[in-house]
């Protein structure tokens, strides 16, 4: 293992995410933002063969896992980074020197490009301060001996990552630490720009430096050139050589894109999983957080609004449809409110959504479907609204940051549990009467159970009030009703205890899909406070 280590020597990095907007500042940085810093030491230091060949070999690596510390964000009030006004590069949009003065005699000698007589213009300069001023960039290969000095020497010469103000050092290590940002195939945390096979080339063809500076040298000759003839064979190599006028210099183009997200927690491979996906889509809401008892409602929403941004044709495993518009047979997308719940002070507020995926979509192409709704064109959370033309209107977007409230971690909901107690009641998909109906009722539970792929309970305990605190009694939540003849359909709270530790996350019964029946672990032998 080797990793490319990063120190920013100020102890704060400046970068703007969001292009040229300058409102939000990158954090951690970006691989092919470090990739363009050593990109730009070699063009800038004679392009060694050397430190070619090893570029061409990094950008030949697998995406890094990223060790970077969590940041603040310098940020004036209103939550924008401060602006500050600062002198501009076009000198012809300078303040005019007035003729009277006898300074204004040496304007033509350069004074009008000092910064005092150039007109000030807003500038933000977004900045992430890291806990740790160190970042690494780390692959599982080594360096190769050949590339080993070539690299170093490159490293050495990078003096900033992003902003010119933005100092950093740079060196290669063979013993870095464990990486906390780790590339995933699916919806990452965060979405970062990586660089790839090819990049090198693109950079120098993009930078076009060879025909800026020839053209430079031609118009410069032809400027002190005295003689018509000279003039002209000037003027005849210039447009033989640029037949579509100056070259250009253009900025380089977003590259490849790849999801990121924190490692997950290690979990033994015989711990049974049901159909679902432990690694959960999070979206945080703001505005409006309405009580957990409008699960349908707001989950309506939410699938109103994804189908609404997915490209056609749509998959059944999104719409939950086949081909024929009935419902599909195989398992699909289920959507979760994410309560506050488990706390002595928890009020059931819902305080964000999870999308659960079943465990044998790609997640590549659930990516791909995701990413444009949940994503702007520099990879930031792109909000959206959540409204039901009633009371319900709130803003949701995917959850990044680094220490979410505890109800928005997947981890609340999916870690491996012998003990599971319902937060939303189990719709039952049968309707159970008589002497027995609650023997009866909770071997329904169990063969709910068991039909998303886990082992049948032990034992299942039904009962009006959740063992959660914090979430409603089950009489509080709007019934199901049968599409056949709109009966309602019987709903409780459980526990369920099976014999070994399963993993979630656990939905279960008629209204799994929709947010009902969602289930979070208990720790062994007490009341779940947190």
């Amino acid at each position: 293992m080797f990793a490319l280590g990063l120190r920013y020597l100020n102890g704060w990095a400046m970068a703007a995410a969001d292009g040229a907007r300058k409102e939000t500042a990158e954090w951690p940085p970006h691989p092919d933002r470090i990739f363009m810093a050593l990109a730009a030491a070699w063009f800038e230091t004679g392009r060694a063969p050397a430190e070619g060949e090893a570029l061409c070999w990094l950008e030949g690596l697998p995406p890094p896992g990223i060790a970077a510390a969590a940041a603040t964000f310098r940020r004036a009030s209103g939550g924008k980074p401060a602006i500050c006004y600062v002198p501009v590069n076009d000198t012809e949009r300078g303040r005019k020197i007035p003729d009277h003065n006898e300074l204004g005699k040496l304007k033509e000698a350069g004074l009008s490009l000092l910064p005092e007589y150039r007109s000030r213009q807003p500038r933000a300069f977004p900045v992430a301060i890291p806990r740790d001023p160190d970042v690494f960039l780390m692959w599982d290969s080594m360096v190769p001996e050949s590339h080993r000095m070539p690299l170093l020497s490159l490293c050495h010469k990078v003096t900033s990552v992003g902003h010119s103000a933005s100092l950093v050092q740079m060196w290669v290590e063979d013993s870095p630490p464990a990486a906390n940002w780790v590339p995933v195939a699916g919806v990452g945390v965060c979405r970062l720009r990586i660089f790839g096979p090819g990049r090198l080339d693109d950079l120098q063809n993009r930078c076009n430096r060879e025909n800026v500076v020839a053209w430079s040298d031609l118009e410069s000759c032809l400027e002190a050139a005295s003689k018509p003839k000279e003039k002209k064979v000037l003027k005849e190599q210039l447009k033989e050589r640029f037949p579509e006028g100056r070259p250009l210099t253009r900025r380089p183009v977003t590259g490849l894109w790849q999801g990121y997200a924190k490692p997950g927690p290690s979990t033994d491979e015989c711990t049974p999983g049901g159909l679902f996906d432990p690694r959960l889509v999070v979206l945080s809401l703001s505005g409006q957080r309405p009580p957990l008892q409008s699960t349908l409602k707001i989950t309506e929403a939410l699938r109103g609004t994804m189908l609404s941004n997915a490209a056609e044709p749509i998959p059944e495993w999104l719409s939950g449809h086949d081909v024929r518009g009935r419902p599909t047979s195989l398992p699909h997308i289920a959507l979760l409110p994410l309560p506050f719940v488990g706390h002595e002070h928890a009020d059931g507020r819902i305080m964000g959504l999870a999308l659960a995926l079943p465990r044998d979509i790609d997640p590549a192409e659930a990516a791909a479907l995701f990413e444009p709704w949940l994503r702007d064109e520099y990879g930031l959370p792109k909000p959206f609204r959540l409204f039901n033309s009633s009371w319900l209107d709130c803003r949701a977007e995917l959850e990044t940051r680094e220490s979410p409230p505890i109800s928005l971690r997947a981890e609340l909901w999916t870690r491996p549990a012998r003990r599971w107690a319902s937060a939303t009641p189990i719709v039952l998909d049968r309707h159970c009467t008589g002497k027995d109906r609650w023997e009866r009722a909770a071997e329904v539970v169990k063969d709910a159970v068991e039909r998303i792929g886990l082992p049948r309970p032990l034992d299942v305990l039904l009962h009006p009030t959740s063992l959660v605190q914090g979430a409603p009694r089950a009489s509080d939540f709007p019934c199901l009703t049968r599409k056949s003849d709109g009966g309602k359909l019987q709903h409780t709270h459980a526990i369920l205890l099976f014999e070994t530790e399963v993993e979630g996350p656990m939905m279960i019964g008629a209204g799994r899909f929709r947010g009902y029946g969602l289930c979070r672990p208990l720790p062994p032998g007490g009341h779940d406070n947190g």
